[in-house]
């Protein structure tokens, strides 16, 4: 009687077991493969997340948005793990920010909060400013820049893998406008 108990619970267990040694593997890895369209899909909601946020300060910045990007350099394959085809990329976007004063930096701080706030999400205290996290993972950050202490507005992606399906190798670097696509305008000399 124990054996017709024992046997199909210890089969479960082995299932299970194969389960989670085939997650720790692909997470060992990076994650999950994902396509070059899921990979463009994740630069457009980091740019329109820090897009939002740019709206959301007020009084606004003395300048017009432009939005300039950054290599990660812990998005990367240290181990070998990945086939020539995919690539690894975490989407970095930052915006200078130019306010009247000291005055006006904490009044979009303040500003930036309550509206963080009112869309339900935590606020967490930044060295000289603020971030919040997105349910998609995109971290948004309004902050003094560590190297000049200038107002900054940072939107960080999460690291991803993907596979270069399309065989256009897209370079968010040269992704001006954040759109998923580098426009002929857009692609380097």
């Amino acid at each position: 009687m124990k054996s017709k108990i024992v046997v199909p619970v210890l089969g479960v267990a082995l299932v299970a077991l194969f389960g989670l040694t085939a997650k720790a593997c692909e997470a060992i890895q990076g994650g999950t493969v994902h396509s070059t369209e899921e990979f463009r899909h994740h630069v457009r909601a980091t740019t329109r997340a820090g897009e939002n946020a740019y709206r959301s300060l007020s009084p606004a910045p003395g300048t017009e948005p432009y939005a300039s990007r950054e290599d990660s350099s812990s998005c990367t394959d240290d181990l070998g793990f990945d086939d020539d085809d995919v690539r690894r990329d975490e989407p970095v976007v930052t915006w200078a920010l130019d306010f009247a004063s000291d005055d006006t930096y904490r009044s979009a701080l303040a500003s930036l909060r309550a509206t963080w706030r009112a869309e339900g999400l935590t606020v967490e205290e930044v060295d000289n400013g603020i971030a919040a996290t997105l349910d998609d993972g995109i971290r948004v950050t309004l902050h003094l820049g560590y190297y000049d202490g200038e107002p900054e507005l940072r939107a960080e992606g999460r690291c991803m893998r993907y596979r270069d399906s399309y065989g256009d190798a897209y370079d968010y670097m040269y992704d001006d406008n954040g759109d998923g696509t580098v426009d002929e305008d857009e692609k380097p000399n």
